[in-house]
This record gives structure tokens, C-alpha cells and sequence, in this order.
């Protein structure tokens, strides 16, 4: 079990691509998580413009969060609209994350192995909620690698959260759901517990890197410093 670090989920137009660089953990890579939709982007905060995108830093790690119509055509093995809207950025991605949340018609598997084939130098994550493991299940069973991102949002605050365990079959196993900086220290000792089983595995911060200002949400990059000094303080002592 090895740890692939912290992705950092939601960054919008508000923050300066000047400043990424700027965050640094000592003890694990730190990836920033784009969210990509056809539809809504450069309309919602949440969905940066191309021209914003285009300015991103090639040396630093992103991911490509499929959402709507762009996570409903992967589910369905088709990935034109997409290449050609994002075709120009594509390259700065290194994994791509899809919803399975957002299939509004039944699945293609093997359009689906098909397309996982032809982007196969990105790692693919299949971001599922209430363990809902079948389409991650029949790929890996045609032998084609992904790793998949349990969220657990809804579920208390405080306390033990229930994090599943950690799935050997899978390249990797994400957490995610309402992990912050007000609370990933206490919820460590939980993730690494379910963690134990999995090959590698990673968190992912959400909703609880934004704050709330003049009545505008925003992405903040002091929440996620906060967050990083949370780990470095937890793992300070203990070897990954």
C-alpha cells in the first residue's frame, strides 16, 4: 500500500494559475483536479473557461473531471465532442476521472475498454458513490487497469466515517466526501485503516476547499495549505 497523494478538486478562474505552484507537500505529490463539461463551461465558476486553461502549467499534475454530457459519452465509448472541445489542453492531463453518476442510458463496455485502450497513457478513475463497482468491475475483468474514487458525501462530519476498503484489483483506491482541513487529521487514522488493502491510494478534497465570500464561492488556496499542513503534521512521524 503506497500513498499517491492529495487532489485537489473544483479549482475555478478565481485562482491565480501563477500561484499552483506555490503549494508543495514534503511527503506526496499534489494534483489539481478540472472540472470539464461541455455545457456549463466558462458559464459556472466551477467550469474554467479554455482560455484559462490553456494558461495552466504543463509541469504541474492535473486531472480531467468528466461531468455531463462529457462523462455520459465516455460511459458510452464516444469521445469526439470531447477531443474536439478539449483536444488543445488534453495533454495537460495525466489522469481522467468519469462519473458514473452522470449515465443517463445504459453503458457500452466494450466501446468503453476501447476507448480506455486508446488514452491508455492517462490513468482512469471511475468516481463511484454507494459502492457501485460494475462498470469498474467489468473492466478490470477484460484485464484493462483503472483505479476508482469511493465518496462518501452525505455521510456525518465528525466521528468515523465508514470509508470502504481498499481493493487490491484496482490500480489505485481515491476517498473522497467531506474531507477538509477542519477535519482530514481525525479522519487519517480511519483512511489509512481501509486503506491497508488497497495497491496504492489517494484523498480528494472537494467542496471543503471553497469559502464563501460577499455571497460568491471561490476556490482557496489557503484551504488547501491548510489541508497539506495537516497531513505533513500527521505523516511527520509515520512512514507512507
Amino acid at each position: 500500500m503506497s500513498f499517491l497523494g492529495v487532489t485537489f478538486s473544483g479549482v475555478d478562474e478565481s485562482v491565480p494559475i501563477s500561484r499552483l505552484r506555490e503549494i508543495r507537500s514534503l511527503y506526496f505529490n499534489v494534483e489539481w483536479g478540472i472540472c470539464l463539461s461541455i455545457e456549463r463551461q466558462g458559464m459556472q465558476p466551477r467550469f474554467p473557461s479554455l482560455d484559462w486553461m490553456r494558461r495552466l502549467d504543463s509541469e504541474l499534475t492535473f486531472a480531467a473531471l468528466l461531468c455531463g454530457r462529457n462523462a455520459t459519452n465516455f460511459l458510452r465509448g464516444d469521445d469526439a465532442e470531447l477531443l474536439e472541445q478539449y483536444g488543445e489542453i488534453w495533454p495537460l492531463f495525466r489522469r481522467i476521472q468519469v462519473n458514473l453518476d452522470s449515465q443517463a442510458e445504459p453503458i457500452n463496455l466494450p466501446k468503453i475498454i476501447e476507448l480506455m485502450e486508446k488514452h491508455a497513457k492517462k490513468r482512469i478513475t471511475f468516481h463511484i458513490r454507494d459502492r457501485n463497482l460494475e462498470v469498474a468491475d467489468a473492466v478490470v475483468s477484460k484485464g484493462v487497469p483503472c483505479s476508482i474514487l469511493f465518496d462518501q458525501s452525505g455521510t456525518p462530519e465528525t466521528g468515523q466515517k465508514k470509508w470502504p476498503k481498499g481493493i487490491k484489483r484496482f490500480l489505485a483506491c481515491g476517498y473522497t466526501g467531506g474531507l477538509g482541513p477542519d477535519n482530514i487529521y481525525k479522519q487519517l487514522s480511519f483512511l489509512l485503516s481501509a486503506a491497508q488493502t488497497a495497491r496504492q491510494w489517494w484523498v480528494d478534497v472537494d467542496a471543503c476547499a471553497k469559502v464563501t465570500e460577499n455571497g460568491n464561492e471561490a476556490f482557496s488556496l489557503e484551504s488547501c495549505r491548510r489541508v497539506i499542513r495537516e497531513f505533513d503534521a500527521y505523516f511527520l512521524d509515520y512512514t507512507i
